[in-house]
């Protein structure tokens, strides 16, 4: 389990800092590439922003059903090892940060903007890349699995 808790404590800290440091910057949209600027964007819904135009109760909602699906995750990852362990330690990881950021200021800040001209992906951040590659990850690897047999 050494290796869920320093992946999980990596992610979460990794998704702290770079979100402190945008809430710090003064810009309003920052190119870096032809196809990734930097923006801020508060999302109330859930991954790449669905369901952002939900009620509060939805919010408050999700506040109460994360910290069950964390233990969950927690726990599961106790009877796994290897690329199911990690998988579940970058969905843990990046959980708990978008968590914190629902509880402490009441929406996730988003701000990775990846685009090709007009067309943008919905904005995301640290956390929602570590649980979607953690989400990837696990998938394949129960895929392969399957087709290995």
């Amino acid at each position: 389990m050494k290796s869920f808790y320093i992946t999980a404590l990596v992610v979460f800290l990794f998704d702290r800092l770079t979100k402190y440091l945008v809430l710090q910057a003064d810009y309003k949209i920052l190119e870096i590439t032809p196809f990734l600027n930097l923006v801020k964007v508060w999302n109330k819904g859930i991954a790449f922003g669905f369901f952002r135009e939900s009620p509060d109760i939805f919010n408050f909602l999700l506040i109460l059903l994360i910290p069950l699906i964390l233990l969950a995750v927690f726990f599961f990852a106790k009877r796994v090892s290897g690329v199911d362990r990690v998988s579940l330690s970058l969905i843990f990881g990046g959980g708990l940060g978008n968590w914190l950021d629902r509880i402490a200021l009441g929406a996730v800040l988003d701000f990775i903007d990846i685009h090709v001209r007009n067309y943008h992906w919905p904005a995301f951040n640290i956390a929602d890349a570590s649980i979607s590659l953690g989400l990837i990850l696990f998938l394949f690897n129960h895929v392969l699995k399957d087709i290995r047999k």
